[in-house]
């Protein structure tokens, strides 16, 4: 019985091992789908280290079978020509650094007390400023708000030419009340260290009108990540000694692999002009240096053209030609403009609708015979728009919708069966979308969009609609009501919503214990997994012990709940296989865009193509076929990097990247920004 016992088991074990194997053979294609968003991030980190620890993966192969290379095709679904850069690794000197902005304590809470100390001490992989307050009695807690920013574009005009620096860091107490002990507090305008270097001076701004607030700036040479930690009466910032990112950091920047052989047209508006990228073309001027291709002005009128279309079989162009010498972009008022129509076979432009007073935002039916397009009908502020439609074959423009009453109707897409999405928006500051049947029905499809299962409230409008070559599908931006940041929206032809992307979720931290919990016990890395720039107490073993401040403070405060997710997503553009191209910007940052470049191919089903860090903005951006062309602008516009940089004031450098062959680089370098790429 025990020798029956005995083969029963080996024959078992065999079985298993056989079982086990067969499990690991089973093919994982290159095109495997991820499951979810939240899948790729975590997995992002350690898909370049898996692709080089072949030692590691050698030495423990047998001992896990079942978790070799299966698991690896469907992290990193990118091309293969163009890997996604290499993770650096983190110094654990620095975790909870990040380019982020941060806020300590409560947003904007008031409170009261005097500033007792101001000092500055050193690190191998930092420094630190820490503020020591005392607080009044009964005051809630301090609070601040900080963030590093680029002088240039900081509207702190007479300070910025005093610091003599490029960058600083932000330390807003708005909520400082300027009471008694604010008036004690000895603060002078400039405070000079001696004993560290990337802390240098600390520039106290105080407005005399206001009744509260004092902004602190710290000059910076270059950007560099930092952490902001609180306790009860002190506010410590930690800068970090040198940046952690550089050129090859941003990926969207860097040349990868050959470019391609052949460039599928494209079209942009410049200096109010309407220009064709064309790869034969090699001459300069006009504000353009040619890399890898060349421009055609294709109107050259006195006229400024503003918004530009081209038909889904690239044989029609269609803009909004504005009277000339006459910028609708720098007046007041309603400036007249006309829908014109340039055959791109050959021929002369002409007129297409004359409707109200001007025109905006044409776009191409999926069959390219009707266009539709918003119409200023008054010229009055604020600005009243109405969605018509004309035929291309000398149709008259039709307004589709005969109501009169308080929405203004824009940014018009076409969806399969005829039926068209836009937005609207009324004086009140209400917004929503509106869903128009070929019957003629106009369904208002936002509504249940801008509110949760509660009915409380989710989003204050809706951003950027951007609907797929078959107008199966539409992307919307939908801009968060309660929180700074959008998420990503994709609706199907009925207006009905498919996937939400980029949700960002409220983390409760577990409850204190006891109210004399021990600061040590709070040494979490939680900022870390907060990118948003949350800020809980950092731990007190990485403040240097030389010059820190006493031990003997009060309690730190019990950490604040977390988010989690992207600050922002935006779409980008429709490819030729129906599958759409949308970025996200990991946090909310003033100077720094983290960002993540993914294509989603169906519910649930997104892969990773790029992340990178970027001090410049990403601007206007089509993809045509498998090539995504995009515009990297040198700056972007005061405040968080996320949404569309539309500043025409930077130099801008027209990208290609050929998805299918890998190949990216630099098309045509710009002395300033476009308006529009199509």
């Amino acid at each position: 019985m025990r020798r029956f016992r005995f083969a029963l088991s080996r024959l078992l074990i065999v079985l298993l091992g056989a079982l086990l194997v067969g499990c690991d053979l089973i093919p994982v294609g290159e095109e495997e789908p991820i499951s979810n968003i939240e899948t790729i991030i975590a997995g992002t980190p350690s898909a370049t280290p898996t692709a080089t620890a072949t030692p590691t993966a050698t030495a423990t192969s047998t001992a896990t079978p079942t978790i070799g290379p299966s698991p690896t095709p469907t992290v990193t679904a990118t091309p293969t020509a163009t890997p996604l850069p290499p993770t650096p690794t983190p110094n654990p000197a620095l975790v909870g650094f990040s380019y982020c902005s941060q806020i300590a304590g409560l947003p904007v809470s008031r409170f009261s007390a005097g500033l007792q100390e101001v000092r500055a001490s050193g690190n191998p992989a930092f420094e630190q400023l820490d503020l020591v307050f005392d607080l009044s009695p009964g005051s809630p807690p301090i609070s601040a708000a900080v963030s590093c920013l680029n002088l240039a574009d900081a509207r702190i005009v007479s300070t910025s030419a005093t610091l003599n620096a490029p960058y600083a860091l932000q330390i807003d107490l708005a909520g400082w009340i300027r009471d008694d002990r604010f008036a004690e507090s000895a603060i002078a305008q400039t405070i000079t260290f001696t004993t560290t270097r990337a802390i240098s001076q600390a520039w106290v701004i105080i407005d005399p009108q206001a009744d509260s607030g004092a902004t602190i700036l710290l000059p910076l040479a270059e950007p560099v990540p930092f952490r902001v930690t609180l306790s009860q009466n002190r506010l410590s910032v930690a800068v970090a000694r040198s940046a952690t990112f550089g050129v090859a950091s941003d990926t969207l920047r860097v040349p990868a692999a050959a470019p391609p052989a052949q460039i599928e047209p494209i079209y942009f508006l410049f200096d109010g002009d309407v220009w064709r990228l064309d790869q034969q073309i090699s001459a300069a001027g006009m504000g353009m240096n040619p890399r890898l291709a060349g421009a055609v002005n294709l109107t050259s009128s006195a006229e400024t053209e503003t918004y530009l279309a081209v038909s889904p079989l690239g044989d029609y162009l269609v803009f909004c030609r504005a009277e000339p010498g006459l910028d609708p972009a720098d007046a007041a008022l309603a400036v007249p403009s006309t829908l014109w129509l340039l055959p791109l076979a050959g021929g002369e432009a002409r007129p297409l609708a004359q409707a109200g007073v001007s025109c905006a935002e044409p776009v191409f039916s999926p069959d390219g015979q009707s266009v539709a397009f918003a119409v200023d009908e008054t010229g009055a502020i604020p600005t009243q728009w109405a969605v018509y439609t004309v035929a291309i074959n000398d149709g008259e423009p039709v307004r589709v919708e005969s109501a009169l009453d308080e929405w203004s109707r824009f940014a018009p897409q076409w969806l399969s069966g005829g039926r068209l999405i836009y937005r609207v928006e009324a004086p009140d500051g209400r917004s929503s979308l509106f869903l128009r049947l070929p019957t003629g029905e106009v369904i208002d499809v936002g509504a249940d969009l801008l509110t949760d299962a509660r009915l409380v409230t989710r989003y204050r409008g809706f951003g950027a609609l951007i609907a797929s070559p078959s107008g199966e599908y539409v992307a919307v931006e939908a801009l968060r009501a309660d929180d700074p940041g959008a998420d990503l929206l994709i609706l199907n032809s009925a207006g009905q919503l498919v996937e939400r992307i980029g949700e960002q979720r409220v983390i409760l931290p577990p409850p204190t214990p006891t109210a004399t919990r021990a600061p040590t016990a709070t040494s979490t890395a939680t900022p870390t997994a907060t990118p948003t720039g949350t800020v809980t107490p950092a731990p007190p073993t990485e403040t240097p012990t030389a010059t820190a401040i006493p031990t003997a403070t009060p309690e730190s405060l019990p950490p604040q709940p977390l988010r989690e997710g992207p600050f922002w997503s935006r779409p980008l553009g429709w490819d030729g296989e129906g599958r759409l191209l949308y970025l996200t910007t990991l946090c909310a940052s003033d100077l720094v865009q983290d960002y993540q470049l993914y294509r989603w191919r169906g519910l649930q089903r997104s892969e990773l193509l790029a992340t990178g860090q970027s001090l410049g903005g990403i601007g206007p951006v089509t993809a045509r076929n498998q090539q995504l062309f995009y515009a990297a602008v040198a700056g972007a516009e005061p405040g968080p990097r996320g949404p569309q940089t539309m500043s025409q004031r930077y130099p801008t450098t027209l990208w290609i990247w050929d998805l299918a062959g890998g190949g990216r680089a630099a098309l045509l370098e710009l002395a300033r920004g476009v308006r529009a790429l199509r």
